[in-house]
């Protein structure tokens, strides 16, 4: 009797469950189908046609728009119902809101919402619609400080038939979800808010109203600097160097141009990574194009000095002018001390006025002997030299002369 009387209790709570089920199925497609009755989609649902709707949107990183509204319609009394407080419903059949996206530039999308997801509306009829939607838009970059640059896109939504009096469309937060969002390696989300505007247009009185989404971003500048804007101030730290090479070697010239090459190739990498835009001129470009002006003014005073370099002792002489902004001014500012001004020290500390001093190649060391109640240095000849006035074959020639410019001093020409 026990297991008998077991296996009827089992199908009898079996039955009365599947007709618990097969009630609340019934309940469910009396309810859908007593919303969807009378039903009209294209009609905003409002029982007074000079009532408004409010539409509350907001918007999530993760391609998912947001938009809750209140369709009279489709609320009931869950009493009737078999408790039943909420239902879903595919988004073709209710009325949804015309969102659009005013700056849309995605040539095969209006920029709409498009339907096909399911919605769902509660007993007080309150609809719920998730929607995944992606969207392309444009806006204006200030490249001014790149790499060290903030970007501020604006993403602009709004009804596209609907006046504010109609389709009061309310933002449902103060900024957008960011919760699900995954963090860009070239740039910083700062964040997403949004501000609500009306808009009139000359052809109607009602405004219209909008939100915007603000995507203020931050440039991640380290790939830059390491890549573009370290080795360009390596290359101009070294530049400068190029005048402790010596002019003999040929190489300095060669070592400017390779400085020079180098920076232009930097140069042409930053100009692939912006945008072509003459707005404004960016910091790392006004760098390079400073750099590469350097470099060029350290080519050409390289081209001065090795023009001065070979030139002939028999050469024009320097121009005063030129002469005293390389000797004076600019000795000064590099520490370099002029030998001229050491001559002009000597003179006055140790040497007499009829002392003359002589330079040539062929001397090594020179001797002061007196002379005419003064004093006059003569020269000691180096090892397998002759004197000058001096043939080839030993005997002597024109012999120094005293004159009254003996009594001076006499420097070698620059």
């Amino acid at each position: 009797m026990a297991p008998g009387f077991l296996q009827v209790a089992v199908f009898v709570l079996i039955y009365f469950f599947c007709q618990k089920e097969a009630h609340c199925l019934d309940e469910v497609l009396r309810l859908r189908s007593d919303l969807l009755a009378k039903y009209q989609r294209s009609v905003r649902p409002v029982r007074d046609y000079k009532d408004g709707i409010t539409v509350y949107l907001n918007v999530a990183l993760r391609q998912i728009t947001d938009l809750y509204w209140k369709d009279e319609y489709l609320a009931w009394n869950k009493t009737e119902y078999g408790e039943i407080s909420s239902i879903m419903f595919p988004s073709r059949d209710i009325w949804i809101p015309d969102i659009y996206l005013y700056n849309n530039v995605d040539e095969q999308s209006d920029g709409g919402l498009q339907p096909g997801t399911n919605v769902k509306v509660t007993s007080e009829g309150e609809v719920s619609w998730l929607t995944p939607s992606s969207f392309t838009s444009s806006c204006k970059i200030d490249i001014g400080p790149f790499p060290y640059d903030d970007q501020h896109c604006i993403l602009h939504f709004g009804s596209w038939t609907h006046t504010g009096v109609q389709v009061d469309l309310q933002n449902a937060s103060d900024a957008a979800d960011l919760s699900d969002f995954a963090d860009n390696g070239e740039w910083w989300l700062m964040g997403m808010p949004v501000r609500r505007e009306e808009k009139f247009y000359s052809c109607c009185p009602e405004p219209y109203p909008n939100l915007k989404f603000s995507i203020n971003l931050r440039r991640r500048p380290m790939f830059y600097f390491f890549n573009l804007v370290l080795p360009c101030l390596i290359l101009l730290l070294i530049n400068p160097l190029v005048f402790y090479l010596p002019p003999d070697s040929g190489e300095r010239m060669g070592f400017c141009m390779t400085i020079l090459l180098a920076l232009v190739v930097f140069l042409q990498l930053v100009s692939e990574s912006l945008p072509k835009t003459s707005d404004n001129i960016p910091l790392i470009g006004k760098f390079f194009a400073g750099t590469i002006f350097l470099l060029g003014l350290t080519a050409m005073a390289n081209i001065i000095i090795l023009h001065l370099y070979y030139q002939r002792p028999g050469s024009k002489a320097v121009h005063p002018v030129i002469r005293k902004i390389f000797l004076v001014y600019l000795a000064k500012i590099f520490c370099v001390t002029n030998s001229s001004e050491q001559d002009d020290d000597e003179k006055d500390g140790n040497d007499s006025p009829d002392t003359l001093k002589i330079s040539n190649p062929f001397v090594d060391l020179t001797q002061t002997f007196p002379f005419g109640g003064g004093h006059r240095t003569l020269p000691t000849l180096a090892p397998g030299t002759t004197a000058p006035g001096t043939a080839p074959d030993g005997s002597e020639g024109e012999s120094l002369r005293e004159s009254p410019s003996t009594s001076r001093r006499c420097r070698p020409t620059p």
